[in-house]
């Protein structure tokens, strides 16, 4: 976890000195480039890592990682398809004209994506059978959910430390 903090960290903040003013996460910058560069980074630490903990030889990740990147790139959809959903509910409960039924229509979408989720996940567990071994398998899981949890631990404790100096993104 440490060093995955800390390598984290220095990819971050490399990357936004790296920006030129106006493209940055905070202040004045809209958070894409630089957002994106971020993500890039974080990914390549995540097959890293990924691919150090489940143990993957070169020829698995060859068959693997086609079809881990798909599935990545699936449950990538389904977030933002579920944060547009969340945004509609909030409009919907906020707006005293909408009625029960599109509230409730609205929550039912919610749910098919719970289930589409799930869906997918046993459907690329099954498809990466052929490719890992059960303990292999369960290696991938427990990473999946560490380096997760890792990473909005990092996540929270960057916007701490941003957030506690004078002139370092407070809200005010």
């Amino acid at each position: 976890m440490r060093t995955l903090k800390y390598l984290a960290v220095i990819l971050i903040f490399s990357t936004a000195i790296a920006q030129p003013p106006g493209h940055g996460m905070g202040p004045g910058g809209d958070g894409g480039p630089l957002r994106e560069k971020v993500r890039q980074k974080i990914k390549t630490i995540k097959i890293w890592r990924l691919t150090e903990a489940v143990g993957l030889t070169p020829e698995q990740s060859e068959k693997f990682f086609p079809l881990y990147n798909r599935h990545e790139d699936l449950m990538e959809n389904l977030e933002i398809e579920q944060r547009e959903r969340l945004n509609r509910i909030e409009q919907l409960t906020a707006d005293p004209k909408s009625s029960d039924k599109e509230i409730e229509d609205a929550i039912a979408g919610i749910k098919d994506i719970f289930l589409r989720r799930m869906e997918l996940k046993e459907s690329f567990m099954a498809e990466i059978s052929g490719v890992l071994s059960t303990r292999q398998k369960g290696r991938l899981l427990v990473f999946e959910e560490t380096f997760r949890r890792d990473m909005q631990d990092i996540i929270r404790e960057i916007r701490r430390e941003m957030g506690g100096g004078p002139g370092r993104g407070k809200r005010q």
